[in-house]
């Protein structure tokens, strides 16, 4: 049992035993509710908890006497040096160097192959689904490498997952894709240069597109584009495809629109919406930012919006009889759970925000079966170059792709950055510093650790020929730096399991640099003193070193390829 487990359960023992004492209920105390982190000063001891500050209500005492009476007990475990309290009620736990060997030595014997002891579920992951109007650009990268990670992580524990994409192909999108395509094709067969109306998409991306299907289909005249309107929308999907291959995220299905919103499935939506008093055909406020004079009523179906606290009734059908996103997306979420997925996780841009207590609603209403719907919005991505923002807009046709992204700093680059911080904090994605090879380059950084500890496995197998991974005496490893790599190192197991239970990769990243960080201070001890070299004189201490160094790399290589990462033997 790895310490997080091994001492939540000790303290949950203890806390058990202190209501039982007291004749107080217990039904509230769940293991898996004690929070044990690990400390990140010294001074703060090994580990710490915030247990007596959590339950001390429940005792009718206060956090810091609750803390006195669990630290009492817990300093009579055999493996425990020392316990602090420290106000309001923190608890510091201070372990014997034999405990963190014996860790070491469990960690090392599990190879792996850790039992995260959950049941299995069957989750769908909707990620990144740009639309296919034109190539993904650097925002798109965000929510697919975030997507993809998760997904990694959640089947690392267990879980059954599938990966899908969804493909907006209906609706208003589309009939201005066709239109621009249109567009650019009757230039070329007119050879006339008419100037792009606002109405329509711009970028030379789509101009190319008009020439390959002008050059592939050998168009004569412009009315045998209807014709070819799906396919248009599969050469820009291979793009897209293409763009996700290279960065190393492949989906298992791609959904489309156009076929969820049958007219057989959306009558009976809206019929189910109609009959459960959801939705009625009415008139939609009018907007604030459109005058009266430009608003004109129109009787269309409405979702009882105002009904969960929303600020007016939103449109699921326009007047025209079109589905609205509200609508296609009802249908698709419905989909899914008549596919007897339990989790749906999708992941959203910021733009959606408004949108998503709005969709949930509607679907708890809608669906009474057991399922969890979790949706994660990933904030904006500043590109910086030169020390400057680079200023982009879509809409001008002037913003960078995702390809030339990937391009110019490289598939390890980008994803790292993707997953570094949490989904709803901003990403400042600087080329200059993704391209130097410095700690300030945090890809870098952790594959030269990574680097280093195998180039110090190849050159020590001249005076070790193999590295035992059950022979060697761990009692040598009585550095401060050595105790730190194996608290680190026992952590890892914790930081995947609370990665995917919160869908957030960013803590494996975080946590890869950090180990990292310990590693380069400890390689650095030997430049200042040859006792600290990890090859020394003492070939049992030389063993143990190796051993340790081996662990580290084994734990960064697979920390790197669960976020699809690569791990250089040399850099």
């Amino acid at each position: 049992m790895l310490f997080h487990e091994y001492l939540k359960k000790e303290i949950f023992e203890i806390v058990k035993n202190l209501l039982d004492e007291k004749d107080l209920r217990n039904d509230f105390l769940n293991i898996n509710s004690l929070n044990v982190e690990l400390s990140q000063k010294i001074n703060f001891g090994d580990l710490s908890s915030n247990v007596a500050l959590v339950h001390s209500k429940f005792f009718k005492t206060s956090p810091e006497k609750l803390a006195e009476l669990i630290s009492t007990e817990l300093r009579k475990n055999k493996y425990v040096e020392k316990v602090e309290v420290i106000k309001p009620g923190f608890i510091n736990i201070f372990f014997t160097n034999l405990f963190w060997q014996n860790q070491l030595s469990q960690f090392i014997k599990l190879d792996g192959s850790y039992n995260y002891n959950l049941k299995p579920k069957s989750i769908c992951i909707e990620f990144v689904s740009a639309n296919p109007t034109g190539l993904m650009h650097i925002g798109h990268a965000r929510g697919a490498v975030l997507g993809d990670a998760i997904s990694s992580v959640l089947e690392e524990v267990g879980h059954n997952i599938t990966k899908e994409y969804y493909i907006n192909d209906a609706g208003e999108q589309i009939k201005k894709l066709n239109k621009t395509i249109l567009f650019h094709i009757e230039n070329f067969l007119k050879n006339t240069e008419n100037i792009l109306p606002d109405d329509l998409y711009p970028g030379e991306y789509l101009k190319n597109i008009a020439k390959k299907i002008l050059n592939k289909f050998g168009l004569k005249e412009s009315s045998e584009l209807k014709e070819i309107e799906k396919k248009i929308i599969d050469i820009i999907l291979s793009d897209i495809k293409r763009d996700l291959i290279d960065l190393n995220i492949n989906h298992d299905n791609f959904v489309s629109e156009k076929n969820i919103s049958s007219l057989h499935n959306i009558n009976k939506l809206k019929n189910k919406l109609l009959e459960s008093e959801l939705a009625y055909f009415g008139f939609q406020d009018k907007p604030k930012n459109i005058s009266s004079e430009d608003w004109e009523q129109k009787e269309q179906l409405l979702f009882c919006s105002k009904k969960f606290g929303d600020d007016s009734d939103r449109a699921l059908m326009k007047p025209s009889g079109e589905v609205t996103y509200f609508m296609s997306d009802l249908l698709y979420h419905t989909d899914k759970i008549k596919r007897k997925f339990q989790i749906l996780i999708n992941i959203w841009g910021v733009d959606h925000f408004g949108y998503v207590k709005r969709l949930k609603n509607a679907l708890s209403e809608l669906v009474k079966d057991d399922y969890i719907l979790d949706i994660k919005l990933t904030s904006l991505v500043n590109l910086i170059k030169n020390g400057e923002k680079l200023k982009m807009s879509k809409r001008k046709g002037n913003y960078i792709t995702m390809r030339e992204v990937t391009k110019e700093v490289g598939v390890d680059a980008l994803r790292f950055m993707m997953i570094s911080r949490n989904a709803d904090k901003t990403i400042d994605f600087d080329f200059d510093s993704l391209k130097i090879r410095n700690k300030d380059n945090p890809v870098f950084y952790v594959q030269y650790a990574y680097a280093r500890c195998m180039s110090v496995l190849d050159i020590s197998k001249e005076k070790i020929k193999e590295i035992e991974m059950d022979d060697f005496k761990l009692d040598n490893l009585i550095l401060h730096e050595e105790k730190m790599l194996i608290k680190y190192i026992c952590n890892f197991y914790n930081v995947i399991q609370n990665s995917a239970e919160y869908f957030e990769p960013h803590r494996i990243t975080n946590y890869l640099y950090d180990l990292s960080k310990v590693f380069h201070n400890y390689w650095g001890l030997g430049n200042i003193d040859k006792k600290k070299r990890i090859i020394t004189e003492d070939h049992d201490l030389t063993k143990s070193r190796l051993a340790l160094i081996k662990v580290v790399s084994m734990t960064i290589n697979k920390g790197l390829s669960l976020l699809k990462i690569s791990s250089p033997k040399s850099m």
